[in-house]
Parts: C-alpha cells; sequence; structure tokens
C-alpha cells in the first residue's frame, strides 16, 4: 500500500503537532504493515527528509489550475498512490480529487483541528495582538483598515470557511476527525446532516518509549509547558498568572515553571514575567522535551481550543500528571479527572490554582495519578493507532 501524506509544512518530528503525527502514524504504518509512505508539502525547509518516507515532493498551488492537476496526477501515477491524506488542508480537498480521477488513488481529508476553530484567529482580539509600536506607517494603516472593517471581513472569512467545511467533506472519500465528539461540530460548523464519510482516528503518542514506573520517583518539582509560544489559541499570559498565584503559596515555593517552545509571542511573555516579577520561570525555546517530560512532575495546559491535545497524551506517557481547562471535546477522551489527570471548569482559575496545589502537596497522590497516567496513554500508541489506520484504508471507501 503506497500513501502519501500532504501537509502545509515539510514534515519532521521536531516540527509542530499535525507534523509530528504525521511522522509517528508513517513510521508505525512502514514498520508494522510494509506501507510506502511519501510526503507531499507546500512550505520549503532545509531540513533532511525523515526515513520515514520514501520520497517528498515540494509543491504549491498557483493560479493554473491544469498545471496543479497535472503535476499531481503525475506523483499519483508515478508512484503508484493508493491513497492521499490530506492533513487538513481543505481549500485543496477538490484539486486533489481531480488529479486522482482516473486512477484508483482514494482522498482522505484528516482534519487536525476542533471544527470552526479556526475563527479564534479571526478574532478582535487576535487582530488587536498584531498591533505593535514598531510597525511602519503604511502597515499601520492596513491595520486600521482592517480594524474598521473587521465585521465585513469576518463575516466573509466565516461564511467561505463554513462553504469549504462543507465541499471538503462532500469531495473527499472520506473525513477522518480526531473525537467523536468532532462529528456534531463539524456538520453544525458545515451547515450538513450528512455522516456517512466520517471516521473517528485519535492522534498516535509522539514517542515509541513509556516512562518505567520505577522513574517516576526521579521526579523534580517542575511544572512543564510544551506549547506554540502564542496567545490566541494557547493563552499562555493566563498560565504565568496562575502560576503567579501558585507561587505566592509557601508549599510551592521550591518549585519551578519550564516552558519549551517558540512563536512570536516570545517577547510579551518575557516582559510579562520581568514586569510583574514572577519568579522560577524558565524559556527554553524550541527543544526536544523528551528530557523535559521525563523530569518533570505536572503538565500545565489553559488552551483555549485544541484539536487533541497531543501533549496531553506525550505528558501522561512520561508519568507528568496533566491539568488542563476543559475547552474542548476530546479533552475527556484523554483524561478522567482525578484518576490520569485534572480537568479544571473553563474560567475557573482559582480551582485551577488549588488542583495544582493539591497535586504539589500531596505525594502519594501525585505517584499513583502520574503511574495511572502512563497505563492510560497506551491507548494511543503508535502500533494502536496505526491498526485503526490501516483498518480504514484496508476497508471500502
Amino acid at each position: 500500500m503506497n500513501i502519501l501524506f500532504y501537509t502545509h509544512g515539510k514534515v519532521y518530528a521536531t516540527r509542530g503537532g499535525t507534523e509530528r503525527t504525521t511522522v509517528s502514524v508513517a513510521s508505525a504504518l512502514t514498520r508494522q504493515y510494509g506501507c510506502r509512505c511519501f510526503s507531499l508539502y507546500e512550505a520549503e525547509e532545509a531540513i533532511e527528509k525523515e526515513k520515514c518516507f520514501v520520497s517528498e515532493f515540494q509543491w504549491q498551488a498557483g493560479r493554473d489550475r491544469q498545471k496543479d492537476v497535472k503535476t499531481l496526477h503525475r506523483i499519483i501515477v508515478e508512484n503508484d498512490i493508493d491513497y492521499i491524506i490530506d492533513q487538513g488542508i481543505f481549500i485543496n480537498v477538490g484539486l486533489l480529487c481531480e488529479a486522482a480521477n482516473n486512477t484508483p488513488c482514494r482522498v482522505l481529508l484528516a482534519h487536525h483541528y476542533e471544527p470552526g476553530a479556526e475563527t479564534l484567529y479571526m478574532s478582535l482580539r487576535s487582530h488587536w495582538a498584531k498591533r505593535h509600536n514598531k510597525m511602519t506607517v503604511r502597515r499601520k494603516c492596513r491595520w486600521l483598515f482592517d480594524l474598521i472593517f473587521y465585521p465585513y471581513s469576518k463575516h466573509k472569512y466565516v461564511k467561505t470557511l463554513r462553504r469549504t467545511y462543507r465541499e471538503a467533506y462532500f469531495q473527499a472519500n472520506r473525513v477522518v476527525l480526531l473525537s467523536q465528539g468532532f462529528i456534531k461540530s463539524y456538520q453544525e460548523f458545515g451547515k450538513f446532516n450528512d455522516n456517512k464519510k466520517f471516521s473517528i482516528i485519535p492522534n498516535s503518542l509522539s514517542f515509541n518509549e513509556f516512562l518505567p514506573t520505577d522513574d517516576i520517583i526521579t521526579k523534580q518539582p517542575t511544572v512543564l509547558i510544551v506549547s506554540r509560544i502564542e496567545e490566541v489559541h494557547k493563552r499562555l499570559s493566563l498560565a504565568l498568572k496562575i502560576w503567579m498565584k501558585v507561587k505566592s503559596h509557601p508549599e510551592a515555593q521550591s518549585w519551578s515553571l519550564k516552558i519549551v517552545g517558540t512563536g512570536n509571542d516570545m517577547p510579551h511573555y518575557l516582559n510579562m514575567v520581568k514586569r510583574y516579577g514572577i519568579p522560577d520561570v524558565v524559556f527554553e525555546g524550541r527543544q526536544n522535551p523528551i528530557p523535559y517530560y521525563k523530569e518533570a512532575s505536572i503538565f500545565m495546559m489553559t488552551s483555549r481550543s485544541e484539536s487533541w491535545g497531543l501533549t496531553l497524551t506525550e505528558a501522561q506517557q512520561m508519568g507528568v500528571v496533566p491539568i488542563a481547562f476543559d475547552t474542548y471535546a476530546s479533552l475527556r477522551e484523554i483524561i478522567t479527572d482525578g484518576h490520569d489527570g485534572v480537568v479544571i471548569e473553563e474560567g475557573d482559575v482559582d480551582g485551577y490554582v488549588n488542583r495544582m496545589l493539591d497535586l504539589i502537596q500531596d505525594h502519594a497522590k501525585r505517584q499513583r495519578m502520574a503511574k495511572q497516567a502512563i497505563v492510560s496513554s497506551q491507548r494511543f500508541s503508535q502500533e494502536k493507532i496505526a491498526e485503526m489506520w490501516w483498518n480504514l484504508l484496508s476497508s471500502p471507501l
């Protein structure tokens, strides 16, 4: 079976969630079932090809649709592609299907976000966050123009996005969502009722190892965040405010917060830590997160929305007890509150602080939940998720 994975960015294991998941699934399908996996991506980067891919192709849709169809058709035919898995690029599903015409190739859309979550990037708060003192006059004028016409622009964007959701569903041979709870929200956002094409496959774990339970006793008094450093989705300013409250309690004095990741909002958070004197916060930048997971005791998430919360399952497999706001449907498929993690009602900052302090103080509870988190995460092992993909691809579409 030959599978072509289509992503926006070049795929490598230390990149963001979608790309990291692509490597995990492609590697497991190759290892377990002898699949030949290929990579098609839009944005070029000077990174070596991942070993799980036979070949990779850089391509981006242009203005000449027929030329694009011919290019994609050639890739499909020359490599005997059986399936294209479009990793969430709605707008080109129709183009991929057209290129696959008159071939046995089938096109699947794998949606890696909570349906409709893209509209968060069109929020007024998001637009306001783009304002900064070093903007050129031309850019300030453009920013002001967009602000004045924001209601119209958002209406147009949401209307177009709804249509794209709907068209992609009916064009693709199958639409794969991460959670059963996303089916209804996809239908509601796309404004249609059909559900025959939906399949549910969660994201696999990024790492093919689990922390030995005996190593839990070596954990350090560290709270960890692994995240893209941006405000609209991740709300790291809220995380820092919670941490400041936690550190005001004497029982948390020996604890530190480590933040792994990079992003455009890093200067804002560095300034926030300095301005408010928030203690024991270390920004680690882009790093291999595994050593940090192995060291940390508690994992912190404050996202407004997530598709799957990949870092939650990564934390669990490394015995880090996760705590997160109840803001997206798939969360409770990952965490059972009080068993293998902590779920906080959205907006309950004091509740978040108190539950974290409880974990900090109760060493026995923290160790017990860490052990259970490791066990729970095995549901999402690369082997089990690859089996779900194999079963789907082996069935009539």
